[in-house]
């Protein structure tokens, strides 16, 4: 006979959740707004974005889940109007850092919810 447990979940909202991203990551924000900065087609709202990731500055999951698209398809305009190996390379990077050295997560500001 097998015994069957449950726990009740927790539930965390995203927007007190912190992520501290990896210096590898910051690094490659850092080279994709060093490659953008003078851009006319990345908007300069997401370039501060950018280099507030490169600076490590403390954002909740919910800020980063929801400024990624908004940095990708930036990126992705400015790299199609002006052929930026530069910037596509850092992209790249951003990706492969994520995925090898990645971030962090505190729930040092969560406010919980029991579900």
């Amino acid at each position: 006979m097998t015994a069957k447990h449950t726990r009740k979940a927790t539930e965390l909202d995203p927007r007190g959740v912190g992520i501290h991203l990896s210096e590898g990551v910051r690094n490659a924000f850092a080279d994709l707004a060093a490659a953008v900065h003078f851009s006319e087609h990345f908007n300069g709202v997401w370039l501060e974005t950018l280099k507030d990731l490169a600076a490590g500055k403390s954002l909740s999951v919910d800020d980063f889940v929801g400024s990624f698209p908004m940095i990708a398809e930036q990126t992705f305009n400015h790299i199609h109007a002006t052929g930026d190996e530069r910037a596509a390379k850092a992209w790249r990077e951003i990706g492969s850092e994520l995925l090898e050295r990645g971030f962090s997560l505190t729930k040092d500001r969560a406010r919980e919810k029991s579900s």
